[in-house]
């Protein structure tokens, strides 16, 4: 007998039912019919209640897209312009960052650093105050990029944009979205919760998992504003889909701006809008942004023309509300979708496991199988590789991460680099070959550092030649390094819960000193000097 739509669905999501773990609630409609609406497992491990439909949960980053509406209601009104310098508001920050515009904010093309990667390099899980967020961004003097040149993800950006959105309301951004959009939509259980600290009641706990099956609570080391603070329901989630689909509030044009492309410098067409993705997905045209916090994910999905709108949220971190959403919307709408992408063949690993560095811009990836699958690894974070063409690879996650792999050989057919295409630029990454000396090469590291854009400084090698220790503005951090060249090592984290990697570059910087640069998803060449430690 063939499956039911509904009892698709119901079997994506078979194994969340449980009564002694937290999981996720889920909804699904069709052409303005229900098919899914439920809680899954525990909404707090403390309390043992259960998640239903209506228990309110973090959205994250899904966040960005509303305080994007409400900037262009704001420009549209003529109280402010998203192409102006952002020092128009924020007179605050340095020369270079008040030269970018809300409009690089909202599509993350701005260049400057993130509060939240230098926060969470420095500081680990320590709750920084309220201000803090700024403060790191107007410590800022140099940038990850010129203006329009890349897309980087940049929840920085998003604090100054909500900072600008307070100034020119004249009342907290909380109050401003419900005022003008939450309440106009009668969405009255979605409310922006500016920090765990304080209680949401109905609402449930974040949960991250620890190695030996247990869970600890999540707390998001800030306050959050528009870069992802908002909580939310399945109802009023939905009933936010519907209205940017067929909007009533503002014109069709301003939804169709917000899912519009961003043009970089080359030409290159991003598919990240303000604050959300459109894109054809296996031949179905989809629009959707996700978001994660400590202890939780979310996804937010849509099929304009299957009529089709997914919205997942879950409050434990090993079960990511994307990939759910994915499998629901395939489930759903599986006989109109294009064949997905050929995964990689895992046997490649053989000829290509291994690192891979390009000694120009400092990036690291490397080639890993586990179990069937073969993945990219950037950043530590594991890119799941498809068959592209012969000799090339590829990786597109929603278009967050999207890039092309070109194996370069030798005239011996041995695997010598890969040629790394993102975002319409090209660079080789020349495959390290282990050598010998290398293995002591971090005590060329060795050494305490200073830099003042993060306000913190690290020490190396103190107890442990492979150590680094780091004391940021609030508070401590500790990572291991990795050797990977003699002017190069990788930089892991040693707290499970922050899933920080990066690479170090050990450099000659002006008058012949020696300095250190430190690249991480989101931020790059951060620059150490020798200095005195201050803890």
């Amino acid at each position: 007998m063939t499956a039911t739509p509904i009892e698709k669905l119901e079997a994506v999501l078979s194994d969340l039912h449980r009564n002694d773990a937290p999981g996720l609630i889920a909804s699904v409609e069709q052409r303005g019919k229900t098919l899914l609406r439920r809680g899954y497992g525990l909404a707090s491990l403390d309390s043992g209640l259960v998640n239903t439909p209506s228990t309110k949960m973090r959205i994250g980053s899904t966040t960005k897209h509303f305080a994007c509406v409400l900037a262009l209601l704001l420009r549209d009104e003529g109280a402010l312009s998203i192409d102006e310098p952002v020092a128009r508001w924020l007179p605050e920050l340095p020369v270079s960052q008040g030269a970018r515009t809300l409009r690089q904010f909202m599509n993350h093309t701005g260049g400057t650093r993130d509060y939240l990667d230098l926060s969470l390099f420095s500081n680990g899980m320590t709750v920084v105050p309220s201000e803090g967020a700024f403060e790191y961004q107007c410590r800022q003097h140099e940038e990850n990029f010129e203006p329009g040149e890349q897309f980087m993800y940049n929840n920085g950006g998003y604090r100054m944009l909500s900072m600008v959105l307070e100034r020119v309301l004249g009342v907290p951004l909380a109050q401003g979205l419900r005022e003008r959009l939450f309440e106009p939509l009668s969405m009255h259980d979605t409310f922006l919760w500016v920090t765990d600290l304080d209680p949401l009641l109905g609402s449930a706990t974040s949960h991250v998992a620890k190695p030996d099956g247990g869970f600890s609570k999540g707390i998001f080391p800030a306050v959050i504003l528009g870069e992802g603070g908002i909580a939310s329901t399945l109802d009023d989630m939905q009933r936010w889909l519907t209205h940017l689909a067929s909007p009533r509030i503002w014109p069709q044009s301003l939804s169709d701006e917000m899912m519009a492309p961003a043009e970089l410098n080359n030409g290159f067409l991003n598919p990240y809008g303000f604050g959300l993705i459109r894109e054809k997905w296996r031949g179905v045209e989809i629009f959707h942004h996700a978001g994660g916090v400590v202890g939780g994910t979310c996804q937010m999905l849509a099929a304009p023309a299957q009529g089709v709108q997914i919205v997942v949220m879950s409050n434990r971190s090993d079960v990511a509300a994307s990939e759910v959403a994915q499998k629901l919307l395939v489930a759903l709408l599986e006989d109109a979708l294009d064949p997905a992408d050929s995964p990689a063949n895992p046997d490649l690993c053989e000829a290509l496991g291994g690192d891979y560095y390009c000694a120009a811009n400092g990036r690291h990836f490397s080639v890993v199988r586990n179990d069937d699958a073969l993945f990219l690894h950037s950043f530590g974070l594991p890119l799941p590789l498809t068959q592209a063409e012969p000799g090339a690879l590829r990786v597109n996650l929603l278009s967050i991460i999207a890039l092309t792999v070109d194996i370069v050989r030798n005239e011996r057919g041995e695997v010598t680099a890969l040629d790394v295409t993102e975002q319409g630029r090209r660079y080789r990454c020349e495959r390290v070959n282990a050598s010998s000396g290398i293995d002591n090469a971090v005590t060329r590291f060795a050494g305490r550092w200073h830099s003042e854009e993060l306000g913190g400084d690290i020490v190396i090698g103190e107890g442990r030649p492979e150590s680094m220790r780091v004391a940021g503005l609030y508070g401590r951090s500790t990572y291991r390094l990795k050797p990977l060249l003699a002017n190069a090592c990788l930089m892991l984290s040693e707290d499970p819960a922050i899933p920080m990697h990066g690479t170090l570059r050990l450099i000659t910087g002006e008058g012949g000193r020696r300095e250190l640069l430190l690249d991480t998803a989101r931020t790059r060449q951060l620059r150490f000097t020798g200095g005195a430690v201050h803890g």
